[in-house]
């Protein structure tokens, strides 16, 4: 996950090195990628829109996912995907799916429109200028989930 990039840091190394491969879940950190959050939205329904005011565990995740650092870099990786012309969704899932050490991802939806995108993925290459600016985002926002 663009968002999350702490497993490149060793455990990338320790997959490749071992043969094995990374499963992860939620491109699109829980809806953030999406853009969904930006300019101080909490759209009615959406996960970290609830998470927020469900008592202290609901509190913390919506904090984790959605700040000021992770909005930061959502703005700047949907100015890439733009450049790509894919939506945001689509290219953090393309991204996710980029990596040598993943073997598939694990997307989620809670509707069915919300799939399209996340699908596209699939088929998309990210061209290496995109890569590239999304590490230098990552180098200058390390670690905007904490």
């Amino acid at each position: 996950m663009t968002l999350n990039r702490r497993f490149e840091d060793e455990l990338a190394n320790v997959c490749r090195k071992e043969q094995v491969s990374l499963i992860p879940y939620s491109p699109i950190a829980g809806g953030v990628l999406s853009g969904k959050y930006q300019g101080g939205a909490w759209p009615e329904g959406a996960r970290f829109s609830s998470y927020r005011t469900g008592g202290k565990r609901g509190e913390a995740m919506s904090a984790r996912f959605v700040n000021e650092r992770t909005l930061a870099s959502t703005e700047r990786i949907m100015k890439v995907a733009a450049e790509c012309e894919l939506s945001a969704t689509t290219f953090a899932t393309a991204w996710t799916l980029s990596r040598d050490f993943v073997a598939s991802t694990i997307i989620g939806a809670t509707r069915p429109e919300q799939l399209e995108d996340t699908l596209k993925a699939a088929s998309v290459t990210l061209p290496m200028e995109a890569l590239l600016k999304v590490d230098q985002i990552s180098r200058e926002i390390m670690y905007p989930m904490g």
